[in-house]
């Protein structure tokens, strides 16, 4: 039959990031090749490994022989952050998604994803599904990266499943919760979950952030707050907990999964970027939400980060309660350095 469709299925730019994986790459290139939704290129960004990674991908990509994949073989290393920019500079469609070199996409990943993007009441900045957690050989772990999301479900609105959508159709049993860009807090799984509208993106990376690693915090986080984000619920993808992680080098002990004592470190300094990003997009924000959005978020993130209160730049910015609070608790530090001087 003739295809009578008003439009055309959206191309997604898939992005491999990658430094010193030789041994894990291949197994994230093979799963982009496997998904079930063919409208896709792919740029693997090697971040000047000296593991031999970028001979090693530049022979596998030879022998595959689709045009779709390409390297981008970097001279110099700079970091996690330096490899996203490149990576969304050299795509150029409207839902780019990032995977992670030593991680793994289950088949059916940017489909379930595109669906639930698609699914026309509820347009978001990012996607974020839940992953399977395994071993450097995939020996499985555990079956959700995420934590129970019982508080934050609370705040979202549950998008029905068997999401259907204008000739691309996804079914599950998993729901799809649509969270809004007031939602406070780490809702995602981390880099190798998620799908961003490029729109949203591409101001967050633009953003001279500090640090250069803890980059899906940095995106996930300053993304969301332009339209929100959809959490899918089913696990679509694999973690790989190998040991030499940037974010969790620890044995996974279950529950929460523990943060590496060096990403813990950064904590606060990716807490400060994201006050620069939306301090210095503030009259952005509040166009698009409101003149309350941005005292909002500024009031949580204070309370979150609380080394940050201090900032002049917040005063203008937060409400009279939140600025009553934020003396008091400078008032306590005070009282407190004093009677530890005394």
């Amino acid at each position: 039959m003739e295809d009578k469709s008003p439009f055309t299925l959206p191309r997604v730019s898939v992005v491999i990031t990658s430094h010193n994986y030789r041994a894990y790459v291949e197994d994230a290139i093979r799963s982009v090749l496997a998904q079930t939704y063919r409208n896709w290129d792919c740029v693997i960004v090697d971040d000047a490994s000296t593991d031999g990674s970028a001979d090693h991908i530049r022979a596998l990509l030879e022998k595959i022989g689709d045009p779709r994949l390409r390297l981008l073989a970097r001279p110099q290393n700079g970091g996690q952050l330096a490899a996203f920019r490149d990576g969304l500079a050299a795509s150029d469609a409207h839902f780019v998604a990032f995977l992670d070199s030593d991680d793994v996409w289950l088949p059916d990943f940017l489909l379930a994803h595109l669906s639930a993007h698609l699914y026309a009441t509820q347009p978001a900045s990012l996607s974020s599904s839940d992953l399977f957690l395994v071993d450097r050989e995939r020996a499985l772990l555990a079956s959700s990266f995420a934590l129970p999301r019982r508080e934050a479900h609370a705040r979202g609105t549950t998008i029905p499943p068997h999401i259907q959508h204008g000739g691309l159709a996804y079914r599950s049993d998993f729901p799809v919760t649509y969270f809004g860009p007031d939602s406070y807090g780490w809702i995602w799984a981390p880099t190798s979950s998620m799908v961003f509208r490029r729109g949203a993106l591409e101001p967050v990376l633009a953003f001279p952030f500090k640090v250069s690693i803890g980059t899906d915090y940095l995106t996930a986080t300053c993304a969301h707050l332009a339209a929100g984000s959809l959490i899918l619920s089913e696990c679509l993808g694999l973690y790989r907990l190998h040991g030499a992680n940037a974010s969790g080098g620890l044995a996974y002990a279950g529950g929460r999964m523990q943060l590496s004592p060096a990403y813990a470190s950064l904590d606060a300094a990716m807490g400060a970027d994201v006050l620069d990003y939306v301090l210095a997009n503030a009259e952005r924000l509040g166009a698009i939400h409101g003149r309350d959005f941005v005292s909002g978020f500024l009031s949580s993130h204070v309370r979150r980060f609380g080394d940050l209160a201090s900032d002049p730049r917040l005063a203008p910015l937060l409400d009279r309660k939140s600025r009553l609070r934020q003396a008091r608790k400078r008032f306590v530090r005070t009282l407190r350095r004093l009677a530890g001087g005394s």
